[in-house]
């Protein structure tokens, strides 16, 4: 090879060195961006997140739920279940049409029962009572009385039912009766209010307490309830518990209805 095909080739390759020298220079002095360090919390994070590593998220917080306050209203779940039930109220059914017992009675109102003779309006039924003797009593049909105006001791919003009620001696010893044993109760069995203090029947002509014995004629009384108006009281039923006191068993000994 003569001299002047070497120079050539050096100048010609002289030129491709240094601008690849160039380039590499270039390259180590500018400043690279690295990925961030993949750490075990971020890959954990990723994991429940479901999220790429790297990518802030929000964690939910483990509040307790709060407490809410029962309403009155009855309420059902989504299996139809109920959540909740009203408190039972004092009296069963419509306010305006039943009777309501009054709280502060301390009679114990009868109730029937298997052994209780029953029979209708207008009938005689046998009341015995132990260690004394017999009678026969004998309810009439309830007749239904508006109060007066000028009855200061009318019910509210009720009227007066009037039961006409006669005794008889039968046998034994002396019997003793009272109004206070006798229990009215409507056709939901919510007890009637007994009336005492109304104008609509003389005092004179209320079934009181008495002492029915032998020789002793027939004694006859109305006894007087308060009930709601325009109802059909053939249905009601009247009963008698032979001890008023007696809070063990309060079945009624004799009843009356249609």
């Amino acid at each position: 090879m003569t001299l002047t095909a070497r120079r050539s080739i050096a100048f010609g390759v002289a030129p491709a060195v240094l601008a690849v020298g160039a380039v590499a220079g270039c390259n180590n002095g500018a400043p690279s961006v690295q990925a961030p360090p993949v750490t075990a919390a971020s890959t954990a994070q990723s994991t429940s997140t479901g999220t790429d590593p790297g990518v802030p998220t929000v964690a939910p917080t483990d509040t307790a739920p709060t407490d809410t306050a029962p309403t009155d209203t009855a309420s059902t779940d989504d299996q139809g279940v109920p959540t909740m039930s009203s408190a039972p109220s004092s009296a069963t059914g419509d306010p305006a049409k039943v009777c309501t017992k009054d709280p502060d009675s301390f009679s114990t109102p009868a109730v029937l029962a298997p052994s209780t003779k029953k029979t209708t309006w207008g009938k005689s039924l046998e009341l015995s009572q132990k260690y004394s003797g017999a009678v026969t009593l004998t309810a009439e049909k309830p007749v239904a009385k508006k109060p007066a105006s000028d009855d200061f001791f009318a019910p509210k919003d009720q009227v007066y039912l009037l039961i006409k009620v006669t005794a008889k001696y039968k046998s034994g010893d002396s019997t003793f009766l009272g109004s206070s044993f006798f229990t009215l109760r409507d056709t939901q069995q919510n007890a009637c209010d007994r009336d005492v203090l109304g104008d609509v029947v003389p005092q004179r002509e209320r079934f009181s307490s008495v002492t029915i014995k032998k020789g002793m004629s027939a004694y006859v009384g109305t006894l007087v309830f308060e009930v709601p108006p325009g109802q059909d009281y053939s249905h009601y039923t009247l009963m008698y518990l032979t001890d008023s006191f007696d809070t063990k068993d309060a079945a009624a000994s004799i009843a009356w209805t249609k």
